[in-house]
């Protein structure tokens, strides 16, 4: 148990983005840039777009330009790597790992914004052995990277300033080398805001395939965890725990200290991390303590505590309890 909660998530990157990181020399530096303006992606200010990518290039724009449904959307869980990956099949077992472990993934599309040098980033793929082209399909100004064993596309880069660009590649055999080529084509479309093609409805409901996976709110187990807090039920409080004797003994410690303490709010936290067997919520709580209380991180009056839950074979425990987020 900890009193700061350490929300981590495992990645494998894929190959295309793995090439990126090679040849910028420097990570993705923060740019402003344009706000979605319709269910398309049309950007307000032409010519540019936002870090936030999975709203920039939607599920529904990307399924209207290559024709191929999309079953996932993921954002990059790694901080200051402006990405998106959408996937045309997934499978939570698709990568196998040492030891008989596996990990998810599948056929997906990737688009990455980078706010990076063109020219050093050009320089940069031919010094690797790579070459630069371009193609009469794409109406901006963009390069395609093609890796020099196979000659096969290695991901094609639109240019929206000297030192920023969204580049796009298929990964897991999501799409042809042509069709990644006419994608990019179409993302070039969307950025200028001169489509000619219509958008239509991604066929599946991502919203509720998203649903359906992580299961059932376990946002009654987590209030029961605070209700045995404030009825004086410690010892089903720290039933609750997956935590060892010594940090129950100190948690026992730092809930005597409580005088009183109600529930005056709850919502989900960091939803977009939660996992079949792994939710967060965040509580409001009324709590009045003694003084030692304060000494532990209570406040006589409003404090805002985030719970977190994790499944242990049938049973969801309490595996976090923290004052910040």
């Amino acid at each position: 148990m900890t009193n700061r909660p350490m929300r981590t998530r495992t990645v494998i990157l894929s190959a295309a983005l793995f090439a990126g990181v090679i040849f910028v020399g420097a990570g993705c530096g923060a740019k402003p840039g344009a706000m979605s303006a319709d269910k398309g992606g049309l950007v307000d200010r032409k010519g540019d777009i936002s870090e936030d990518i999975c709203r920039e290039f939607t599920a529904d724009f990307v399924y209207s330009a290559t024709g191929k449904t999309i079953v996932r959307v993921e954002p990059s869980p790694i901080a200051g790597v402006f990405a998106c990956d959408y996937f045309t099949a997934y499978d939570p077992n698709f990568y196998k790992l040492p030891e008989g472990k596996t990990m998810p993934g599948g056929p997906h599309i990737s688009i990455v914004l980078d706010n990076l040098n063109v020219e050093k980033q050009k320089e940069g793929i031919k010094y690797l052995g790579g070459a630069v082209e371009t193609d009469p399909r794409i109406k901006m100004d963009h390069w395609i990277v093609r890796r020099s064993k196979d000659n096969s596309v290695w991901g094609v880069h639109l240019v929206l300033n000297p030192d920023r660009f969204v580049w796009t590649d298929s990964l897991n055999k999501a799409a042809t080398d042509e069709e990644i080529i006419d994608f990019a084509a179409k993302m070039a479309e969307k950025i200028q805001g001169k489509l000619s093609f219509k958008i239509k409805t991604n066929p599946v409901d991502l919203a509720a395939a998203r649903e359906a996976e992580l299961g059932a709110s376990q946002e009654a187990a987590a209030r029961s965890f605070f209700d045995a807090v404030a009825g004086g039920k410690t010892d089903d409080a720290l039933t609750a725990m997956d935590a060892n004797d010594q940090t129950k003994a100190m948690w026992k410690t730092n809930f005597a200290a409580i005088r009183s303490l109600k529930i005056s709010g709850v919502e989900p936290a960091f939803k977009e991390e939660w996992t079949p067997t792994r939710q967060v919520f965040k509580f409001t709580l009324d709590v009045k303590v003694t003084p030692q209380g304060e000494e532990f991180g209570w406040s006589n009056g409003k404090n805002s505590r985030w719970l977190t839950l994790e499944k242990k074979g049938d049973v969801w425990r309490v595996t976090e309890l923290a004052n910040n987020p």
